[in-house]
């Protein structure tokens, strides 16, 4: 006779669970434990007990969302933004400020004291606005299926749905007035399902806009746009799939004390007017200056610390991957009277002493490498012995790697700075000054 038996369920894992959260971290997420496992978890502060919500789990830790507060922090606040729960664009505004601020500084520091328990000098802070203070921003656009009405905004968390942006309290005020005028201009167009992203960018010289259309734009499309970049007083760019065309306005440029830098609409330029300012006035004086040193600044981009720089050494050699930013930063050069000064091109994730910009005598060097960090180049960096080198990171991860592999070249590091380039997200930039023993 067959026996016929039902194996026995395993029992589901609930996707809920609750825990008290210990300390916050540095991107803004509420760190607990439970049963020896170390949770991160969004919209969750210290002391504060939560039901969260798991998004995932690895053997180490796991990633969750607090769903319901069962013990709240007195300081928790209410965000400014009426759609950040939906937004993936700030993460942190339920923070207070300085308490964001302070998680970061202290991350940052306690991975750096690890390396070098002794000797670092912790400065203050360099802080500007909690709001209104990207003077760049990218719009996602989209035809929405169910409603049939065009939608410019941000993602959704963890979502390609768009969350439909008419204010935003993060940009300066010249781009969030300008965001119900957009919406009403691109609702009129004949063929919204062929637009694509749009770009603002706030100039010293105005807004420049750049506008994603899919193929060539219809008369009338052209000419809604048109009169709206004429009326609001634009530099209105348009991309097809081949290439970007200027249709109207000026160059767009910003300055840094008596310097004018010119740029494009797609190059990269920090977001931070004022931090920007404030962060290479940092870099200058930290690297202590004067008219016999012979610098290198490597990952230069268009000149944004090169040419400030220039005016106070003999010589400054910028190096950049990117050809067309190396074109800019020369014509910059040109048109600010920097004589002292080369830009090169050049693939820093490869060694680079070979370079015949390589052979000059330089005694201190800058860098300002992606969130990457600068890896390939540190060894080439370490055999130029230079006296100082000042390093610009936007990624505290990998700029503890690189700074393991200065002090083992014979660096200490001297002094670090947070540089609270973007409240309420969980970016963290900093400022460090290595010295050869």
């Amino acid at each position: 006779m067959a026996l016929f038996y039902t194996p026995e369920k395993k029992a589901k894992k609930t996707p809920h669970f609750e825990l008290t959260i210990q300390s916050l971290d540095y991107q803004g997420l509420g760190v607990g434990k439970v049963n020896g496992k170390t949770w991160f978890v969004e919209n969750a502060l210290p002391n504060e007990t939560v039901q969260a919500e798991i998004i995932e789990e690895k053997r180490q830790y796991g990633r969750a969302v607090a769903k319901k507060i069962l013990h709240t922090n007195s300081r928790r606040q209410a965000p400014q933004c009426a759609v950040y729960q939906a937004c993936g664009g700030c993460q942190s505004q339920h923070i207070p400020l300085d308490m964001q601020r302070l998680a970061k500084q202290q991350a940052l520091f306690s991975r750096l004291e690890k390396l070098q328990p002794q000797g670092i000098m912790f400065m203050p802070m360099i802080v500007g606005d909690g709001w209104q203070y990207r003077r760049r921003v990218r719009l996602s656009v989209n035809v929405n299926p169910k409603t049939k009405q065009l939608d410019i905004g941000f993602r959704q968390k963890s979502s390609s749905q768009i969350v439909n942006i008419q204010q935003c309290d993060v940009l300066e005020p010249a781009l969030d007035h300008l965001l119900p005028k957009l919406l009403t201009l691109l609702r009129q167009f004949s063929q919204p399902k062929l637009l694509g992203h749009i770009e603002l960018t706030l100039a010293d010289n105005g807004i420049a806009m750049l506008l994603r259309y899919s193929k060539n734009l219809s008369e009338k499309d052209r000419s809604l746009l048109l009169n709206f970049a004429e009326q609001e007083k634009l530099m209105l760019f348009v991309q097809d799939d081949q290439q970007i065309q200027q249709l109207c306005g000026e160059i767009p440029y910003y300055q840094i004390g008596d310097l004018l830098l010119q740029f494009d609409i797609r190059d990269f330029i920090q977001i931070n007017r004022l931090l920007n300012q404030q962060m290479v006035a940092t870099a200058l004086h930290w690297l202590a200056l004067n008219k016999t040193d012979y610098v290198l600044d490597l990952f230069c981009g268009m000149g944004n610390f090169t040419l400030p720089i220039s005016q106070l050494v003999r010589k400054v050699v910028g190096v950049e991957g990117v050809a067309e930013m190396v074109v800019k930063a020369r014509k910059n050069a040109e048109q600010n009277g920097c004589c002292n000064v080369e830009f090169e091109q050049g693939d820093l994730d490869q060694p680079f002493l070979s370079q015949h910009w390589a052979k000059t005598p330089f005694n201190k060097i800058l860098l300002d490498p992606p969130r990457s960090g600068a890896a390939f180049a540190i060894e080439s960096i370490c055999q130029l012995q230079a006296d100082k080198i000042l390093y610009i990171s936007c990624n505290p991860a990998t700029l503890v790697r690189d700074a393991e592999s200065l002090l083992n070249a014979g660096y200490r590091l001297s002094k670090v700075a947070m540089i609270d380039m973007f409240p309420h997200t969980g970016h963290l930039e900093s400022i460090s000054l290595f010295e050869k023993k």
